[in-house]
C-alpha cells in the first residue's frame, strides 16, 4: 500500500534526512519541457515511445522543481551534470557538484521515483510486477548460487516479486555507490526477500557491508522498490506525491 505524504510546497530537505518523490506518467504536462536544459531535451526527443520519454522528462522535472526550492534557484539554474564517468557522454547518472544535495532516479511503467539527501550518496530503484518474467533465465550473473536456491525455496507465485526485490535492493546499492551495472550484481549478497533488507556482502568493498542502510518502499501494488544510503546517518525518510508539485507553476521557486 503506498504511503505517499500529499504537499503542497517542497518541505525543507534537512540533514540525515532523505526524501523520496513519487508521479506516475499521467502527471507530466506540456509545461514540464520548459523545466529542462538543453541536453535533457535533446535526450527526450530522441526517445522513440511515448512513455518512455514521460518517465525521463518526470524524473527531470521532479529533480529540478525539487531541487530549485532547496537551492532557492530557478530549476533551469540547478546545475545537474549528467556526463558518463567511463565514455564522457551526457547519458551518466544525474549528479550536482560537490557540497550540494545528492539524488537518484529510477522508472518504471507508471511509476517515477525521485530521492534526495543533504550529503549521504543515495540510489533508488523501482520495477514494475511483470508475469512475464523468466527467473531462472534473469537470475543468472544477477544473483549468487545462495541466492538462487534461496529464491527457488518461495512459492511459484511469490518468485517473480522475489526475485525483483533481490534486484531492487542490489541495483539501489549499485546506483548509491555510482558504478550501475558497471559491476555484476552477483558481487553483493543481499538479505531474502522475507527479512529485512540488508547488504551482506560486497565482493572487494567490505567496508560498504558496514555503513551501508537498505530500506523497502511502497511503491503500490504490482511493484517493488528499494533504497540504499551509504551511511547509518540517516534518521529520517518521507515519501512524498508529487502529483501537486507536478500540477502547477505556481510552485517554482522565485
Amino acid at each position: 500500500m503506498k504511503d505517499w505524504e500529499i504537499v503542497d510546497s517542497v518541505p525543507e530537505l534537512r540533514s540525515h534526512h532523505c526524501q523520496v518523490w513519487w508521479a506516475q506518467i499521467s502527471d507530466l504536462q506540456c509545461w514540464h519541457y520548459n523545466l529542462l536544459n538543453e541536453i535533457e531535451r535533446e535526450k527526450a526527443n530522441l526517445f522513440h515511445h511515448s512513455e518512455d520519454r514521460a518517465r525521463f522528462m518526470l524524473g527531470c522535472a521532479i529533480s529540478r522543481l525539487v531541487l530549485g526550492k532547496q537551492l532557492t534557484m530557478s530549476p533551469l539554474q540547478v546545475p545537474i551534470n549528467r556526463t558518463c564517468s567511463v565514455c564522457k557522454l551526457a547519458h551518466g547518472r544525474p549528479q550536482l557538484p560537490v557540497g550540494m544535495p545528492q539524488l537518484s532516479v529510477s522508472h518504471s511503467g507508471e511509476r517515477v521515483a525521485v530521492a534526495f539527501t543533504t550529503s549521504t550518496p543515495i540510489g533508488i530503484d523501482v520495477e514494475q510486477i511483470n508475469s512475464n518474467i523468466d527467473v531462472l533465465k534473469m537470475a543468472v550473473g544477477v544473483l549468487t548460487d545462495i541466492e538462487i536456491a534461496q529464491l527457488m525455496q518461495l512459492p511459484v507465485e511469490r518468485r517473480i516479486e522475489g526475485f525483483l526485490t533481490y534486484w531492487t535492493r542490489k541495483e539501489a546499492i549499485l546506483k548509491a555507490t555510482g558504478e550501475g551495472l558497471m559491476i555484476s550484481p552477483s558481487n553483493l549478497t543481499v538479505s531474502t526477500p522475507d527479512h529485512l533488507p540488508e547488504l551482506l556482502v560486497f565482493q572487494d568493498k567490505p567496508q560498504l557491508v558496514e555503513i551501508t542502510t537498505l530500506m523497502n518502499l511502497q511503491p503500490g501494488s504490482d511493484y517493488v522498490a528499494s533504497i540504499a544510503l551509504l551511511n547509518k546517518d540517516v534518521t529520517e525518510m518521507r515519501q512524498f506525491d508529487a502529483g501537486k508539485l507536478l500540477q502547477s507553476s505556481r510552485l517554482l521557486p522565485h
